[in-house]
């Protein structure tokens, strides 16, 4: 785990990668013609982590009730006001033209230079950037996209391919890290070859799960992979963010910039009352940053941030075991004991009184806890369990608009962003079709 150096720098190694023109190489000893992979790496991994407390994260956490929006669009996100426009800069700058453009271009000059290394590392965090982004909106351009000006309308594939593509890049990345050719940049494992290969393992894990509901038999798989990545929290793929303005954690940064437009929800606290994790997730008064604090976790400018962590794994592992009719209860005491660790609360008492009260570890026990583990970091999984499982039980609110939310309930997906209804609206008009309409509540796929 290491402390990032300058965010600016990696951005620009981006703006680099993005007009870089492998094709056509220009000798002229003055000009920059490439970018090695080593400052590569560094651009995608800060990127991967970044997208965790932007946009997508922030509405799922108001949406799943542990933040709540109280001005300007955060306040319309209550009430499922979420429009097209909503997910703009993700798709665009942190998906697109972000990670998944990035992870793209090292997988190809990994592959021409044979520093294979670098291309299993992209390709395992490609794999989890697209799991995530299907998740969120449903299909997704891929086969056809990344092409340029080769084809600026790329057809959306659909969210059932998009998951094959997710396990094939892990399989090909996890055999592809023992290729060597690393030189540097790896600023989360360093180049650690079998550290990335429990990671790969640790985002099959996750992904099998989300596809539980489709196919009962994708539980086992979870487990299989759970077993096959993490041991312990050292193992976690955490990085750290710095404390110049240059340097914050998203969600750090979103609560510097746009302060009192998102407070932590009153509901969610008193879900967490006894809770050592509470102190650390919100302050005395209710708010989920405060400007230079470094007591709240997940809302400090150098917060310590997971891609995927043994926590999750544990929390995979107790819900697998409920539902085979195991006992799940020690696989759940090591979830709740990593998060309280990796949240920050380090009074031993207190946590060891909140484990002895957890009770038999039930399906809807198991989720429930991970609902409280996974706020700052993990909105993502904590809406992939409520739309999974239904847990934990919460309620639509009263004032719900009905603009792109026919039902005026909890939504289950984002609507694709009105940039690309703009540029391609063939296919994503196609994508809509094919997915019922596509508004806030249709159902996707991988959660009928």
């Amino acid at each position: 785990m290491k402390t990032i150096n300058n965010i600016v720098f990696l951005m620009l190694a981006s703006f680099l990668i993005q007009s870089c023109d492998y094709s056509d190489v220009n000798d002229d000893p003055t000009k920059l013609s490439g970018v090695s992979l080593s400052l590569m790496l560094p651009e995608l991994e800060v990127g991967a982590v970044f997208n965790y407390g932007t946009n997508p994260g922030r509405v799922a956490g108001i949406w799943m009730q542990q933040l709540e929006g109280i001005d300007a669009q955060q306040l319309a996100h209550n009430r499922y006001l979420t429009p097209e426009d909503a997910m703009n800069n993700y798709w665009r700058t942190g998906l697109y033209v972000g990670t998944l453009s990035s992870a793209t271009v090292i997988i190809d000059q990994a592959q021409e230079e044979g520093s294979l290394f670098y291309s299993g590392v992209a390709k395992i965090i490609m794999a989890n950037e697209l799991g995530l982004a299907t998740s969120f909106f449903g299909d997704l351009p891929l086969s056809e996209a990344f092409q340029g000006i080769n084809n600026l309308q790329p057809a959306y594939d659909s969210q059932e391919s998009i998951f094959a593509e997710v396990f094939r890049l892990l399989e090909e990345g996890a055999s592809e890290l023992s290729g060597g050719g690393y030189t540097g940049g790896d600023i989360i494992f360093g180049g650690d070859a079998d550290a990335w290969a429990k990671t790969a393992k640790a985002f099959e894990a996750r992904f099998r799960l989300m596809m539980g509901k489709r196919d009962a038999s994708n539980y086992s798989a979870a487990l299989a992979a759970v077993n096959a990545s993490y041991a312990s929290a050292a193992d976690d793929a955490i990085f750290t963010f710095g404390t110049a303005e240059t340097q914050n954690y998203s969600l750090a940064k979103f609560g510097t910039e746009r302060p009192s437009t998102i407070t932590f929800n009153a509901q969610f606290a008193d879900m967490l009352s006894g809770d050592p994790r509470l102190a650390k997730y919100a302050s005395e008064d209710g708010a989920f940053h405060v400007s230079g604090s470094t007591d709240l976790t997940w809302s400090r400018n150098d917060a310590s941030v997971p891609l995927v962590s043994y926590a999750e794994m544990m929390f995979i592992k107790a819900e697998v075991e409920a539902r085979n009719g195991d006992d799940a209860d020690a696989s759940l005491a090591a979830a709740v004991r990593a998060s309280m660790a990796l949240s920050g609360v380090d009074d031993a008492d207190a946590v060891d009184a909140y484990v002895g009260g957890l009770g038999s570890a039930s399906v809807e026990t198991v989720i429930t806890e991970a609902y409280k583990a996974y706020y700052g970091f993990n909105f993502h999984q904590t809406w992939s369990n409520w739309r999974r499982t239904g847990f934990p039980n919460l309620t639509a609110v009263s004032n719900a608009a009905p603009d792109f939310n026919p039902s005026l309930s909890i939504p289950q997906r984002y609507l694709y962003v009105d940039s690309e209804s703009t540029t391609n609206p063939e296919s994503v008009q196609a994508a809509k079709d094919r997915q019922g309409g596509a508004l806030l509540d249709a159902t996707l796929w991988v959660f009928q």
